[in-house]
Parts: C-alpha cells; sequence; structure tokens
C-alpha cells in the first residue's frame, strides 16, 4: 500500500505537476475511436515517464489521480473509479519494474507490463461492469495496446534524453 510516509515532500510536487500532465494529455490530447465511442490519448506517456524518473510510489499516484480526473470531467465519469485503479496500478507497476535500472530494456519489460495490465484491466471492466459483449468490448484491445505502445515510445525517447538532466535537478 503506498502511504504518505512513503513518498518525500519533493515527490508531492512532482506528483502533482505530473498528475497535472497526464489530466491534460488524456483529456484534450484524444483521438475518437469511431467503433466504440471511446478514445486513444497521450496520458501513458506521462505516466510512464513519471513511473521510470521517480518510481512505482509517483507512478502509481500519478497514473491514478491524473486520467481519473480526466473522466470525472467528462463523458466518461462512469469509468473513473476503474479508471483510478487500473491506471494507478499501471503507473506502480511500470515504476517498479523500470526504475530500478534505467535500462531500455528494463523500462520496455515495465511498460509491458503497466501497459497489459491496462489492456486487460478495460476489458474485463468493460465485459463485467457495463456489460458490454465480449466481442464488442475486444474492438478496444486492439487501441489500448496501440495507445501504450505509443505512450511507451514516447517515454523512453524522453526518459533517454532528460535522464542526466533529471539527476541533476534531483539529487543535488
Amino acid at each position: 500500500m503506498i502511504t504518505l510516509t512513503k513518498i518525500k515532500s519533493k515527490n508531492i510536487g512532482i506528483v502533482a505537476v505530473f498528475s497535472a500532465l497526464a489530466f491534460v494529455a488524456t483529456r484534450f490530447l484524444q483521438i475518437p475511436i469511431l467503433q466504440t465511442g471511446g478514445y486513444l490519448n497521450f496520458g501513458e506517456a506521462i505516466i510512464y515517464i513519471a513511473a521510470i524518473f521517480f518510481g512505482p510510489a509517483v507512478g502509481g499516484l500519478v497514473g491514478a489521480i491524473g486520467p481519473a480526473l480526466a473522466d470525472v470531467t467528462s463523458p466518461y465519469a462512469a469509468f473513473a473509479p476503474f479508471t483510478f485503479m487500473i491506471k494507478g496500478l499501471e503507473g506502480f507497476i511500470v515504476g517498479k519494474i523500470s526504475s530500478t535500472t534505467q535500462s531500455k530494456v528494463t523500462k520496455l519489460l515495465g511498460i509491458v507490463a503497466g501497459g497489459s495490465i491496462m489492456v486487460i484491466g478495460y476489458f474485463i471492466v468493460e465485459i463485467l461492469v457495463f456489460m458490454i459483449p465480449p466481442p464488442i468490448a475486444l474492438i478496444e484491445v486492439p487501441f489500448n495496446i496501440f495507445q501504450f505502445v505509443v505512450g511507451g515510445t514516447i517515454a523512453i525517447i524522453i526518459t533517454e534524453r532528460l535522464k542526466k538532466s533529471v539527476d541533476r535537478i534531483m539529487y543535488r
């Protein structure tokens, strides 16, 4: 369980800034999926960047807060509690795996594990909670995979380029 005692005080500001970025990237940078009424977004990239740089507690909180707020302020408010759990777990898993070493392979493994949680989580919620027939819910799966692949690619590129700068700022 993530508690505030496990989060350093400077990380509270980091969670706030990255949650706001994840909110904007999820709520306003959308590509509609006409077949399902859902949408692709770029919030994954922000969650992954936060998780890779700052670890599982920050990644989990950013994943939970930003995208859930995006749902609350959109026509998808019914998804907010599930987004909070799914994206929070996604960010936590990415941070747990990826923040241990900064190798591209470890980052990739973390992103695939976290992205898989997101894809499977939404598929299960759509079927069991929103009673969407499985063949219809299955239509979103490739879009969700595409979303985490694009977000992961962006995150790997950005974290590789900004690693030295972030280290200088965070560890003076």
